[in-house]
């Protein structure tokens, strides 16, 4: 009986081009006078018959049988370099043919070489010649031919397989995270490519990607799997609201996550661990996008809108109000803030506003607030209203009290009111309504402390109208400008129509610059006061010429030469300010300023101009880029090292398209006749219209005139006080006497915080003080101790004042303020809740403000006893502070506690 056996031929792997390249290199280093190489390989080629290696001509030819590398080698050419694909043995191809071949051999292909060689490295990873990682070689060699060397003697299994997701996915090798990995899944071409690679490789980068990058990572391949990448991080944002603590537990939320496991993920769920990773993955990838500066904001939204409709898909809509990222998420929490500011208007204490305070930082703490700046702005400025609703303000006593106060406090009133009228409440009703009940709260408030700045202005200038200490627009060059010019020739800027308001942010913007502020005040900016009518033409030729006078730009340019009489002195207004092409400012603008010795003046009218024609971009404020011209002039003014004095002429108000009254003139805010409510008759040599008597309105809503978008003339604080602002570009500019000041020193208190009380009321007598607060409910918690104020007995600060070591610690503070002093000052800062500013505790102990300093210093000595912070000077040494519990623990004990 005759056995035949039937020999199987075990097919070698195919050879692509990035392999026979590399055996070409390969053998072209070894045998350098070859030009044969046989590999043995599959008898296929899909690539074209001639490729170039290296400027090297390479044909490729597939042989089926031994036949057909003879036939190849016949034909070769001189010069050409043959690779011949074959999957015969040495021996099958005889030693002739082997003779031709590089090396006198048929080359396997041997896929992990070329990996080895492709890397630079010496050795494998064990663990990648596994079955588990057989489809490695080929994904590598197919996804890029050249790897980065690695410079180290192993390839390891993670690096060779972070290197090729990084290359499949299209990502930096240093960006596989899950949040890289949801970004890919809105490239569509790359997902593409990705569905397309074999099974055997899709599965395996799937696996390794999950068990190193974490389960987010499978979450995120099973939607991509199921036709739902472009979806991905969507559908993350909205399985973040289904499997927040407060949604989970709802029955909407639980059906919502079954119907999600059955769109998404064919009814078979990744676990919960896994969703929850998947979900702040999301959360943190939109988060990114919001950060980075120049993030896509259409995509962003894009995003949370399709978030939004899948959760309406899922019958879960709903529930969108509890999201950290979702817009309705967003909106819930103005809602929120709406409904808090509500209930304490119109007349809040500081005991109420704990729950606004609150509200607003669950609204800062949302995903979309610095998407959504301009609506936390707006919702920060009416939280500084109700703040400032209160603070005591007592009318003003006198012009320059009420001027100083406009300037430090009521200024950012108009600030944030400006803020909070031209907020978007289009998606929120109630914030509306909320934002509209603050106005008109804030506005009767101010409407009164209006009327009597008013009429103390009507007193004033009817008996003198002068002042040795309060700025004046006609003496504001002599006072300010001159002691600056002593030190270096200043840029002088008249922003016409600045008010106090605008201001305050033209000077953060100023200060980011590298600018310091200086002035005459060691307490902070000090005001001037406009002319009346608080117009152009009385208030700035008055200002410019540094007298009273009345004029139009003529004599404001010869009052201004004839002011700096004996040095160079030019005034530049807006028609002369523009440059040519190329050149945005004027020539002898540039060439003035460069000057050292030239007092420079430049007048802007950008803001006048705006209360004529409105503003196109709708801004509430004014910054340092809404005014044409002002910052390439301090760029001027800083690179020629000039001080820079910034002030108006006159301040506005604004046509909020409330009734105007029924009075007609020809200009806007003042008029001849009797006055009427809302009016103000004012006579006086600082009056400049014919007869120095004019009837001029403090209320803010009455014009005279056809409507435009704001008015100047009359004598609300807003109009009437200047704001002077003085900057130096290097500390030895200052002037002598002269203090730096720190930006945030400017911000009233309750500007930065729920305030306490008002820098700028007067502080009431103690004993009526202690009456209102033994009146008040005992709280169960506060700031200190109700019982204390109650005290039937000596008040603590008599009881310290007394006491023993005070009198000891009078040894180290010789020149300290009497027992008396220390009492009041111990017993005004307990009964204010434990701080006061500096200059309320100025009026509290009876002492100047410029002395407070020396004043507070000798008296921290007597009271801080070994050192320990009893008495503190705090917010940038703006504020005073008591530590009453360690003041008990010094200088009291027992029962006397």
């Amino acid at each position: 009986m005759t056995t035949s056996t039937t020999i199987t031929r075990v097919q070698p792997p195919a050879a692509n081009r990035v392999v026979v390249e590399a055996e070409v290199r390969r053998a072209r280093r070894r045998y350098p006078d070859a030009w044969v190489l046989l590999l043995r390989a599959a008898p296929e080629w899909h690539g074209p018959a001639e490729i170039t290696v290296d400027q090297v001509t390479v044909r490729v030819v597939p042989c089926v049988s031994v036949l057909a590398v003879l036939d190849a080698l016949t034909a070769h050419a001189d010069g050409e370099y043959l690779v011949l694909l074959t999957p015969h043995d040495p021996h099958e191809l005889g030693a002739n043919v082997l003779a031709r071949a590089a090396g006198h051999q048929v080359r396997p292909i041997n896929r992990w070489d070329l990996v080895r060689e492709g890397f630079g490295v010496k050795r494998l990873d064990p663990r990648l010649t596994h079955r588990q990682w057989a489809w490695v070689s080929e994904a590598l060699l197919d996804a890029q031919p050249w790897w980065p060397k690695l410079g180290g003697a192993v390839l390891d299994l993670n690096t060779a397989l972070s290197r090729l997701a990084a290359a499949r996915l299209g990502r930096g090798h240093d960006q596989l995270d899950v949040a890289s990995l949801l970004e890919w899944t809105r490239d569509e071409a790359a997902v593409g490519q990705f569905l397309e690679l074999r099974p055997e490789e899709r599965a395996g980068l799937t696996d390794w990607l999950e068990s190193t990058v974490g389960p987010a990572a499978g979450v995120t391949f099973r939607l991509v799997n199921h036709g739902h990448a472009g979806d991905a991080i969507a559908i993350g944002l909205a399985l973040s609201v289904l499997h927040v603590p407060e949604a989970a537990r709802k029955q909407a939320a639980i059906q919502a996550r079954v119907r999600a496991e059955e769109r998404f993920f064919a009814g078979e769920a990744p676990s919960e661990a896994a969703l929850r990773a998947f979900a702040e993955a999301a959360e943190s990838v939109v988060v990114r996008w919001l950060d980075r500066d120049d993030s896509d904001r259409a995509a962003v939204s894009l995003v949370l809108d399709r978030a939004a409709e899948i959760l309406a898909e899922l019958r879960a809509g709903g529930l969108a109000g509890a999201s950290t990222m979702l817009a309705a998420g967003f909106d819930a929490r103005l809602a929120e803030l709406a409904d808090e500011l509500a209930r304490v208007l119109p007349v809040p204490c500081p005991v109420d506003l704990a729950p606004v305070e609150e509200a607003l930082g669950r609204l800062k703490d949302h995903r979309l607030s610095k998407a959504r700046a301009q609506d936390v702005e707006a919702a920060e400025m009416a939280v500084r209203l109700a703040r400032w609703l209160t603070v005591d303000e007592p009318p003003p006593g006198t012009v320059a009290d009420g001027a100083l106060r406009h300037l430090r406090g009521w200024g950012w009133v108009d600030r944030a009111l400006n803020t909070v009228w031209a907020a978007d409440t289009s998606r929120v009703p109630q914030l509306a309504a909320a934002y509209q009940a603050l106005y008109a709260a804030v506005r009767e408030r101010r409407a009164e402390l209006d009327r009597g700045f008013a009429e103390r202005l009507a007193a004033w200038t009817a008996v003198s109208g002068v002042t040795d200490e309060l700025l004046l627009a006609e003496n504001l060059l002599n006072r300010i400008a001159r002691p600056v010019a002593a030190k270096a020739a200043p840029l002088i800027v008249v922003l016409d129509g600045m008010t106090a308001a605008a201001a305050t942010e033209l000077a953060e913007d100023i200060a980011a610059l590298g600018w310091l502020e200086v002035g005459r005040r060691e307490d902070g900016r000090e005001p001037a006061v406009a002319t009346v009518p608080s117009t152009t033409r009385y208030s700035r030729v008055s200002l410019l010429c540094g007298a009273l006078r009345t004029g139009g730009q003529a004599e404001e340019q010869a009052g201004f030469r004839e002011f700096w009489r004996g040095r160079r002195a030019v005034l530049f207004h807006k028609q002369h300010v523009r440059g040519d092409a190329a050149q945005y400012l004027d020539q002898d603008v540039r060439d003035a300023v460069a000057d050292p010795g030239t007092v420079v003046g430049v007048v802007l009218n950008t803001i006048d101009d705006a209360l004529q024609h409105g503003r196109e971009s709708g801004a509430a404020g004014w910054r340092l880029d809404h005014i044409a011209y002002l910052r390439e002039l301090l760029d001027a003014a800083q690179r020629a090292v000039r001080p820079v004095i910034l002030t108006s002429d006159h301040g506005h108000v604004l046509d909020r398209g409330e009734d105007p009254g029924s009075e007609h003139a020809d200009t806007a805010r003042y008029r001849t006749g009797t006055p009427g409510p809302g009016e103000v008759l004012i006579r006086g040599s600082r009056v400049l219209v014919p007869g120095n008597e004019v009837v001029v309105p403090w209320e803010e809503r009455i014009r005279y005139t056809s409507r435009r978008a704001g008015y100047h003339g009359g004598v609300s604080p807003a109009e009437m006080v200047i704001p002077v602002l003085v900057f130096v570009p290097s500390v030895s500019l200052c002037p002598s006497g002269w203090h730096e000041y720190d930006r945030k020193r400017h911000e009233p208190e309750w500007w930065r915080e729920l305030a306490t009380t008002s820098a700028q009321a007067p502080v009431p007598p103690a004993a009526s003080r202690r009456k209102a607060q033994a009146a008040a409910p005992a709280q169960d918690e506060g700031l200190f101790d109700v019982a204390e104020v109650a005290h039937s007995g000596p008040s603590l600060g008599r009881r310290v004042a007394s006491s023993e070591l005070l009198a000891a610690q009078r040894a180290y503070a010789r020149k300290a303020p009497p027992d008396d002093e220390i009492a009041t000052l111990i017993d005004g800062l307990v009964e204010a809740g434990g701080k006061l500013p500096v200059p309320a505790v100025a009026r509290l102990v009876g002492q100047p403000q410029m002395r407070m300093k020396g004043y507070l210093a000798l008296a921290t000595r007597l009271l801080n006893v070994d050192g320990y912070p009893v008495l503190t000077l705090v917010d940038g040494e703006q504020t005073v502070a008591l530590s009453v519990e360690l003041l008990k623990e010094q200088f009291l004990s027992g029962g006397d506690r």
